[in-house]
């Protein structure tokens, strides 16, 4: 259902490697060379969530409020009546 592609997770076991605990609303850049290349980022797991709640909000666009090719029409033959009601018949025959 996503139009966005799934930002992939992988789990590391915390025995397996030494990682900082980051503080809720705090990332942790893991930098290779000094601060030229970023490696990786550390994240505190509540602002990960929040993260993936935003991605999904604001990359998905539910069908229904897609816009269509009639409805940019549309819109640009109400701005061309000045903004005021549009008269149905006069576009209905218009995208015809």
């Amino acid at each position: 259902m996503d139009d966005l592609p799934h930002l992939r997770t992988r789990n590391v076991a915390s025995n397996e490697t030494r990682i900082p605990t980051p503080e809720p609303g705090e990332a942790i850049v893991v930098s290779k060379y000094g601060e030229d290349r970023r490696k990786a980022v550390i994240l505190h797991p509540d602002d990960f969530d929040l993260l993936e709640r935003y991605r999904r909000i604001l990359g998905y666009i539910p069908f229904e409020l897609k816009l269509t090719e009639t409805a940019i029409e549309v819109h640009r033959l109400s701005e061309r009546a000045g903004g005021g009601d549009l008269d149905h018949a006069s576009l209905e025959q218009a995208l015809q």
